[in-house]
């Protein structure tokens, strides 16, 4: 059997050099006398055989990644193709085949790679929870506080100590370049916002050591997408990236890092005194048995107060998937400098913040499956949702359904883990929030069914209370 290695070896010094997704077309047609080539992942032991006569144009394809390939056997022989492109991004390789019966070109692709954990990464953090305060983070957050958009914004935390600080330091350098460029409508607000502030978790300083006077931001993982439609070098955070890289310079922002890492590490301490993580990891793994996780990473700044997110990723390794959960939320100060709350009330409230977040990579999978029912049930809008800034953005039955589901599922993990007088606190302030400030109007009673059931029925998971509550939902509509 001939290995053909020429066409691997003339693609290395292209490749490497473009740093963008690369297109090839093998300069030889491939002879299959007959008409069918065998197509091997690496890792799977599947095989995929595809006529030449075919009349179809599919595009089969793997994850790109170091040591990744395939092989095509056709004939007695075989081609073995290798990702050589520049990490994340796409290579799409055009082969011409041969048969008898006729002529054929499949066009294979590796695909661009949201990210990529090595294996030192899926050894150290399987079964691990981050807490995490990321530099370049901060730095996107203060830029993002003190430019004109943010100034204007009213999700971010202004108060304390530490945002006066930040304000002080940095106000001789409120006139550079990078602070212009960040001035939107108010219109486009939220989404240049995430943009910004969540692609910068994707980059990493040159010099890894705090307070170091290398400002140069590296795009080499392991996070190469966050937020958007794109990868986060062609963000708005990446397109900045020299305005950006020049204010760190000029305003010393890695050594107001540095100075302030005390600071950061109580944050740090605070949020893991604060977010029983692992309790909510093994309760939704309950409840949701056939959905499992490997690593969870809380990533928050002191300026957030509002506007989180989550993100899912996901590396192939030899024993399977190695699956993380990254959250970007606020800090810790939302509920110890704001209210008179106990310590178990601070607990559960912020714990709302994180919970919401994580259950989306639960729920929302589970959703999947009633799509139709849901869309029947929940395309009656004015039943569940009134117009506002709250339930605005959510623009399908399905997103609606997955806001009540995600933060029903919050308060019945609350019942389940807390004193009933505090978790009595925190369903009241949640059901609260999510009917008076994000005009989900029948969420009360939603929940409180959920609960219920739950309730009665202890021996079923929330998978299975699933079709008792679309069952109930349907009645609010049609009854």
């Amino acid at each position: 059997m001939r290995l053909f290695l020429l066409f691997v070896i003339s693609l290395i010094a292209i490749i490497t050099t473009t740093g963008q997704t690369v297109e090839e077309t093998y300069p030889k047609t491939l002879w299959c006398p007959n008409d069918t080539f065998i197509l091997k992942f690496k890792g799977y032991e599947k095989l995929f055989p595809f006529k030449v006569s075919r009349t179809d144009k599919g595009s089969p394809g793997t994850n790109g990644g170091p040591g990744e390939y395939f092989t095509i056997y056709y004939g007695k022989d075989s081609l073995r193709l290798n990702y050589h492109n520049k990490l994340p991004y796409a290579h799409i390789i055009y082969i011409p085949f041969e048969s008898p019966k006729g002529k054929t070109t499949l066009r294979f692709h590796y695909n661009e790679l949201a990210n990529y954990f090595p294996p030192d990464y899926i050894k150290k953090n399987t079964g691990n929870i981050q807490f995490d305060l990321p530099e370049t983070y901060e730095l996107a957050n203060i830029i993002w506080t003190l430019s004109p958009s943010g100034k204007r914004g009213t999700d971010l935390y202004t108060e304390g100590e530490y945002y006066t600080k930040v304000v002080a330091y940095f106000k001789p350098y409120l006139n550079h370049p990078v602070f212009k460029a960040l001035n939107f409508p108010d219109s486009l607000y939220t989404k240049k916002y995430l943009d910004f502030r969540e692609n910068s978790f994707a980059f990493n300083f040159q010099d890894a050591k705090a307070g170091s006077t290398n400002t140069k931001l590296l795009y080499n993982g392991p996070y190469y997408y966050v937020n958007g439609s794109n990868l986060a070098d062609s963000s708005l955070f990446g397109m900045l990236r020299p305005l950006i890289e020049d204010f760190a310079v000029k305003s010393k922002f890695r050594q107001f890092y540095k100075n302030n890492s005390a600071h950061y590490t109580k944050q740090i301490q605070r949020q893991k005194e604060l977010l029983p993580v692992k309790q909510m990891w093994i309760w939704l793994e309950k409840q949701f048995p056939k959905t499992q996780y490997q690593s969870y990473r809380i990533v928050f700044s002191p300026l957030i107060n509002r506007t989180h997110s989550t993100q899912h990723y996901a590396t192939h390794h030899e024993t399977g998937w190695f699956e993380e959960t990254v959250m970007f939320i606020c800090g810790p100060d939302r509920y110890d400098i704001k209210g008179n709350f106990t310590e178990k009330q601070k607990e559960g409230l912020l714990s709302g913040v994180v919970f919401t977040e994580i259950d989306h990579n639960y729920v929302n999978p589970e959703t999947d499956k009633y799509t139709k029912q849901i869309d029947s049930i929940f395309s009656k809008r004015s039943v569940w949702a009134k117009p506002g800034p709250g339930s605005n953005p959510y623009t399908s039955p399905v997103s609606v359904f997955n806001e009540y589901m995600t933060h029903a599922a919050f308060c019945m993990y609350i019942s389940d883990t807390y004193d009933k007088a505090t978790a009595d606190f925190v369903i009241d302030n949640r059901e609260d929030l999510m009917v008076s400030k994000r005009d989900f109007i029948r969420f009360k009673e939603f929940d409180r069914e959920l609960i219920r059931l739950h309730q009665e029925q202890k021996a079923l998971t929330l998978v299975d209370l699933y079709p008792l509550m679309l069952n109930w939902c349907k009645q609010q509509v049609y009854n």
